[in-house]
């Protein structure tokens, strides 16, 4: 089973992905970036979901400092998860060639086939 950590602050967003993405996918949760940081560096993740806008560590500066610290290990497994579609923030992932998805544009479903996409050839 693949194994998915979510990042995410918010209870409500985090419960329902946990319930859609548990029944296909081993997932474990983070609420901040300092602790997501932890998680990562200590556990090997097939995919991990990084939501932009956290405590104590945001989205961004978690992924530098595991791109600061760890070269290109984390960066292919990471999906940026938001709802800030402004052209700033979609700049910054497109510079960076990372993807991302805007919480507010997918219904369930969607979010799933999305996340279960990145595991089928």
């Amino acid at each position: 089973m693949k194994k998915i950590l979510l990042v995410e602050d918010d209870k409500f967003t985090s419960d329902i992905y946990v319930q859609i993405l548990s029944g296909e996918f081993k997932v474990d949760t983070a609420e901040d970036g300092e602790s997501a940081y932890k998680i990562i560096t200590g556990t090997e993740y097939d995919l991990i979901l990084l939501d932009m806008y956290l405590p104590i560590m945001d989205g961004k500066k978690l992924f530098e400092k595991l791109e600061n610290d760890f070269p290109g290990k984390y960066k292919k497994k990471i999906v940026f998860i938001t709802n800030d579609d402004s052209e700033e923030t979609v700049k910054y992932f497109k510079e960076l060639k990372i993807d991302y998805l805007i919480k507010s544009t997918v219904n369930p479903q969607q979010f799933f086939d999305k996340i279960k996409g990145y595991f089928t050839p």
